[in-house]
């Protein structure tokens, strides 16, 4: 089966969040780079799963990111904090730092944090435009990045620990550890 080269891929994702969703029109304002690191870090994770072989890492990463944005909808509907800008009650916890966050605490797992380092600070990054746009306060940034963390490290295992295939004459199970 012939696999797209990462950099290929990475070019892909990028250039398809950018005109598809994120039309962020690149002003070099904090807030709106902020709002495209938060779509950027989990497509590029995505895009990572993608290029896996099988599906585990996708759906892992499904798991996670959907358990984090549940979790982030339904603090913002219960707790109703009103935003530092005063323009609706919904400032906690952050949603783009939690999205950021999720996209690079599933590389960090599922690959190991030397993968993980540029997203981390693209996410680090998009907290601070959060608050420097005066949309969260520190503690709705450090609560968005604590949700998806842990549920990103509860669903995701590391890439290449244990495989399990069959066929009609046999089944195999290989592990394997990365240093």
């Amino acid at each position: 089966m012939y696999k797209i080269p990462k950099l290929l891929n990475t070019f892909i994702i990028l250039n398809a969040c950018t005109i598809a969703t994120c039309r962020a029109d690149f002003t070099s304002t904090i807030a709106e780079i902020g709002d495209f690191t938060q779509v950027i870090v989990p497509a590029y994770a995505a895009g990572m799963a993608v290029m896996e072989d099988g599906w585990d890492g996708v759906k892992q990463f499904a798991f996670a990111f959907t358990a984090t944005e549940i979790a982030v909808g339904g603090l913002k509907g219960i707790v109703h904090e009103t935003r530092p800008d005063g323009s609706n009650q919904k400032s906690f916890p952050s949603g783009h730092t939690a999205a950021a966050f999720s996209g690079a605490t599933f590389i960090h797992k599922r690959y190991g944090l030397k993968q993980a380092v540029v997203p981390y600070i693209l996410a680090g990054f998009t907290g601070y435009s959060r608050i420097q746009a005066k949309k969260h306060y520190f503690h709705d940034v450090v609560a968005g990045a604590a949700i998806s963390s842990l549920a990103t490290w509860f669903f995701v295992s590391k890439y290449g620990d244990v495989r399990i295939s069959a066929d009609p004459e046999e089944i195999k199970l290989n592990y394997s550890v990365k240093f």
